[in-house]
């Protein structure tokens, strides 16, 4: 309620006034019983995605530091394609098991496949 009066009151007041409101904020913060459902409230239920949150912080970064989360995000990424294909191997049985590369094609969709297909016959040619 003091939030939705803070534009209506005298500028003087307002950095008082938002210290308090900040002060019994935290208060209550601290008095909370650390439940996870006002996370979940907030839409913070993919707490732990760490790919989602360097993608948010790379935004931030100077150019230096984007290239060092660009190369911690490729390695983050390869990893997971690896455990994806390692799922995929285990998946398959004995004979049928393919090669890295029927994994990848597996993996895209028919359209994409299509494509592919057409580009590596024009440029076997």
């Amino acid at each position: 309620m003091l939030r939705a009066a803070m534009p209506y009151t005298n500028p003087t007041l307002r950095k008082p006034l938002q210290v308090y409101i900040q002060t019994a904020e935290l208060s209550d913060y601290i008095r909370s019983d650390d439940s996870v459902s006002e996370v979940n409230a907030c839409g913070l239920d993919h707490v732990g995605d760490v790919e989602g949150m360097m993608e948010q912080i790379r935004e931030f970064c100077n150019p230096r530091e984007r290239d060092m989360l660009d190369m911690v995000l490729n390695f983050v990424r390869a990893q997971k394609i690896y455990q994806c294909y390692r799922n995929y191997k285990g998946t398959v049985q004995g004979s049928e098991a393919g090669g890295m590369m029927e994994f990848l094609m597996s993996q895209l969709s028919p359209e994409q496949r299509n494509m592919f297909e057409q580009m590596s016959s024009v440029g076997g040619n």
